[in-house]
């Protein structure tokens, strides 16, 4: 038994023709049976080219027709056209179409307007089913608010229905609210709902996708202890409303100023019912600003750098790896087409540059931007989380590396259930740790360092009572620097003895030259 697929563009006369040839050889002969496809001038073309390149076919106009053994299965047969088929049913049935050209116009009008119908139903069945629900925590937040957009707009979530969750404290109601009305305003299509709570179970009611916001004012704490103890019992208490009410396959994303690692690992640790790898926090906001760097120094757009790799804590010590980092549209000796990139530090060709001055402008980046807008530099904190979940959701360009934080299984050395940003791939819905990735020992040195400290900071969290004042502030964004003149060749204990030792307002980078 063989069956016949006829697609083509709902407007084609030719389409009309063959379609109803195929209806009468159907009517005819108990073995031939039809399923048509019809497309509207919109959608065609790019439906065509997919199918042509599925299956490694070359065809360019309506109608196409193929022929599928339904019985043996494999691959379908090309039949061709409007000509091809009206010859191969001529050969083999010894039938034709005498349908003059006006009666071919005639249906093919009637063909469009039946198909433009059809697609205003579907879209409206559409619109009526169940949405999918995102849950953004701190809601009322500077970040959240740059976020929101995003998250309705189709930019994230293509074609679904977004029932929207505000979540913010009591204090926070009346700014949350001024928040939903501006989310009603936008009139974006694939907007259903919006609800404001103050209520963290009701936030997370079958959420499928949650963003935690933490929002930390960086500096000197009036009660270091106090504000920890609060940190961790709000996290712990999210951690059990999503464990109690969200979908168990949620993707939960933590961003922001505060100790990023250690508070995921909080949410893995009191979530039991939520897979480990589905939490996990945001590293592009410094991957971002070196790429940034990188790309004013070789006069380049900052999209056409990648492969950039921050290692470690992202709201602490973090080691920026650009030993592996390339760049497309560079103006130099060699061209090539798009996909065409070098080496940027080939190009940049400066490791003095590198190890110094690059990583000092990446160290204060985000305090200078700061300093100049008079307010946290919230729009690149926005754009990392917003290209971070894409990325999670709809899988990231291939080839290409990425930065996030998520809960080791051992990988590179790091002790499983640390929470740990490594070198990342994404696929639809999930992520994948790049494990093949060489590096010498003073690396491996540098990176367990970190890691020892992400243990040290955790306990602190945990255990605020038990520390000093230096250790609660350095948790809170007051971190120490570890010397960058000496951490090529440092040992691990001269690299904890000097990170003890020494102190400064940024979060320290380890040189480039540990990674070359």
């Amino acid at each position: 038994m063989a069956k016949f697929v006829i697609a083509g563009q709902a407007d084609c006369p030719y389409y009309a023709k063959v379609e109803l040839l195929a209806d009468s050889l159907e009517s005819k002969l108990q073995d031939f049976h039809v399923h048509k496809i019809v497309k509207t001038p919109e959608e065609w073309k790019p439906w065509l080219q997919q199918l042509c390149a599925d299956n490694g076919w070359t065809h360019g106009k309506s109608p196409i027709i193929w022929r599928e053994l339904v019985d043996r299965g494999g691959k379908g047969l090309l039949i061709g056209g409007h000509n091809d088929f009206m010859e191969y049913a001529r050969s083999y049935y010894g039938m034709t179409s005498e349908m003059l050209s006006e009666m071919m116009k005639n249906i093919a009008a009637e063909n469009l307007a039946v198909t433009r119908q059809l697609r205003e139903e579907e879209e409206a069945i559409r619109l009526q089913s169940t949405p999918l629900h995102v849950c953004v925590i701190n809601a009322a937040s500077s970040p959240a608010y740059h976020v929101l957009p995003s998250l309705v707009n189709g930019e994230i979530i293509r074609d679904e229905q977004i029932a929207l969750h505000l979540y913010d404290t009591e204090e926070n109601l009346e700014a949350l609210k001024g928040v939903e009305m501006e989310v009603f305003d936008l009139c974006y299509p694939f907007l259903k709902e919006v609800s404001v709570t103050t209520d963290l179970p009701t936030a997370f009611q079958n959420v499928a996708i949650a963003i935690v916001v933490d929002d930390v004012n960086q500096g000197e704490k009036e009660d270091a202890v106090g504000d920890t103890e609060a940190k961790v019992s709000f996290y712990k208490q999210v951690a059990e409303a999503m464990n109690q009410t969200a979908n168990k396959d949620i993707r939960v994303l933590v961003a922001g100023t505060g100790p990023l690692n250690s508070l995921v690992s909080i949410l893995i640790d009191n979530a039991p019912s939520i897979p480990r790898q589905n939490i996990a926090a945001v590293a592009q906001v410094k991957e971002r600003q070196a790429k940034s760097l990188l790309a004013q120094r070789l006069t380049v757009n900052s999209a056409g750098v990648c492969d950039v790799i921050v290692w470690g804590n992202v709201g602490g010590t973090t080691y920026t790896d650009v030993s592996r980092a390339r760049v497309h549209g560079y103006d130099g000796a060699i061209w090539g087409p798009p996909s065409y990139s070098c080496s940027v530090s080939e190009m940049v060709h400066d490791n003095k540059w590198l190890e110094g001055e690059f990583l000092e402008q990446l160290q204060s980046r985000s305090s200078t931007a700061q300093e100049s807008l008079q307010h946290p530099a919230d729009l690149s904190t926005a754009a990392a989380i917003t290209s971070t979940l894409s990325y999670w959701w709809n899988g990231s360009p291939e080839g290409q590396l990425f930065s996030l934080a998520v809960c080791s299984e051992g990988y590179y050395n790091i002790p499983e259930g640390v929470v740990f940003s490594f070198p990342v791939i994404f696929h639809k819905g999930s992520w994948e740790v790049v494990q093949d990735m060489d590096m010498n020992e003073d690396m491996r040195l540098m990176l367990s360092s970190i890691a020892a400290q992400l243990v040290e900071e955790k306990d602190v969290l945990l255990n605020p009572a038990n520390a000093n004042q230096e250790k609660l502030l350095k948790v809170f964004g007051v971190t120490p620097e570890v010397p960058t003149s000496q951490l090529s060749n440092v040992k691990l204990d001269k690299i904890m003895e000097e990170t003890e030792k020494s102190s400064s307002e940024e979060a320290p980078e380890a040189p480039l030259s540990a990674g070359d």
